[in-house]
């Protein structure tokens, strides 16, 4: 999705929501069938996998893109059961200064899409948009924050999708203790070793053992603040054997000790 295109929601009026946003873990069966939106429709997902086609074109719902779907558009999603999905949706008008909907050209595109690397604090928002009443007057504002933050996402931070190169993020997740190499990481893509790499620095802007490293930091933090599991098994459980190793990394990666973290837990 193109930064221009959420600026130009931002720049004509105001949003007029059609219906409470929506925080949804998909079970098994779920799907979405519309012939034709009556309004815009923002489709950002947290997680898990599905298929999407949009005006018969076919895409893909995935960790991390976000649609922008525009009125009249026929939509028909539905999810991987292996891979549940959890997604955030709102539908909404968008109204000019004199509360009027202005219309879009003919040759506009009926969607847009981007792919944000990490949606962590997007999703953070989006659980306390999900949480406000349908007439809280503040949440309107909630959610054109959350276009805003897209705007800059997609300015600053949005990556280049690969659907073989996200194959491996999937495979990262899946066994983040494994001593994963770049050879490893290429197989799960189905990919040539060297033009996996690329790919994925491309789509998340760092090296793919980098980014390995910093999830399993980003495991540990999350084990130490919400478990009583001692930090030398959440070290080794994360495929670190080497516990000086380990307190190495994290300090260097979060910018404090992990006993610290454990001591205070609202670091």
């Amino acid at each position: 999705m193109p930064s221009n295109h959420l600026q130009w929601i931002l720049n004509h009026g105001k949003i007029r929501l059609t219906a409470a946003p929506i925080l949804y873990h998909c079970p098994a069966t779920w799907n979405w069938h519309v012939d034709s939106l009556p309004e815009h429709a923002l489709l950002l997902v947290f997680d898990g996998r599905g298929k999407l086609t949009l005006d018969g074109q076919a895409a893909e719902l995935r960790k991390g893109i976000c649609y922008f779907l525009k009125p009249g558009i026929e939509v028909q999603a539905q999810q991987t059961p292996s891979y549940p999905l959890f997604i955030f949706l709102v539908r909404f008008d968008i109204l000019d200064t004199e509360e009027n909907c202005p219309q879009t050209s003919e040759g506009d595109a009926p969607y847009q899409s981007v792919f944000i690397r990490n949606v962590r604090n997007l999703e953070a928002l989006a659980e306390l948009v999900a949480t406000r009443k349908s007439d809280d007057p503040l949440l309107a504002d909630a959610i054109t924050m959350i276009i805003r933050l897209l705007v800059e996402s997609a300015t600053r931070h949005s990556g280049a999708f690969d659907s073989q190169a996200y194959e491996a993020l999937h495979a990262i997740e899946n066994d983040l203790a494994r001593k994963w190499t770049v050879q490893d990481l290429a197989a799960e893509a189905g990919m040539p070793t060297k033009r996996f790499a690329q790919s994925f620095r491309q789509m998340m802007n760092e090296a793919p053992i980098h980014y390995v490293i910093r999830r399993r930091m980003e495991e540990a933090k999350r084990q130490i603040q919400q478990s009583s599991l001692p930090i030398e098994e959440i070290a080794i459980n994360l495929g670190y054997s080497d516990l000086k190793r380990f307190h190495q990394l994290f300090q260097r990666r979060l910018g404090y000790s992990p006993a610290s973290l454990r001591e205070n837990r609202d670091f």
